[in-house]
């Protein structure tokens, strides 16, 4: 089955007010649609129970691409006791992951700590085998979702780090 880029990631939030302007305030996301999906074939798909069920979901994007959307989703009513959101050490989808372009990352976190967000530790550079050293900083949504900003080297930086390395390497 042939299969192109991840269409959207769905992420379930205990306030979808807040949490789309959290999106679209701290990380550019605008709205696209805004709907209710508590028909019976929503009840079926997601295996919840049709009775008393109320699901509000906003499609939020960047630019005109219709893929790597965010849908974010309140469900009602919610678990007697919710999961925690998930960590590195769980199973599953744990963190999602965003590349900045067209800015510093260190400026785009300037920006998101000015608004109050708070980051797992200060941008890191990791240099990853077989790659190119890339930037990342990791912070939470206002449900404790993980959220990773990444920037990549350009085609030319990886292109010279890749000579220099070859360069570098031992002749077999």
């Amino acid at each position: 089955m042939p299969i192109s880029e991840i269409h959207h990631t769905a992420i379930n939030v205990s306030d979808i007010e807040r949490s789309a302007a959290f999106y679209s305030e701290a990380l550019g996301f605008r709205k696209v649609l805004d709907m209710k999906a508590d028909q019976p074939v929503n009840a079926r798909l997601l295996r919840l129970p049709l009775k008393g069920l109320k699901i509000r979901s906003i499609m939020m994007v960047q630019g005109s691409s219709t893929v790597g959307e965010i849908e974010l989703m309140q469900v009602e009513p919610r678990r007697d006791k919710p999961t925690p959101p998930k960590r590195p050490d769980d199973l599953g989808i744990w963190l999602v992951s965003f590349e900045v372009k067209g800015e510093p990352l260190a400026s785009g976190v300037q920006r998101l700590r000015a608004m109050g967000v708070k980051f797992y530790s200060d941008i890191e550079e990791i240099d990853l085998e077989g790659y190119a050293p890339m930037k990342a900083v990791i912070f939470e949504d206002p449900d404790g979702n993980l959220l990773e900003l990444v920037q990549l080297p350009t085609r030319e930086e990886y292109q010279r780090i890749k000579k220099e390395r070859d360069a570098q390497r031992p002749a077999k």
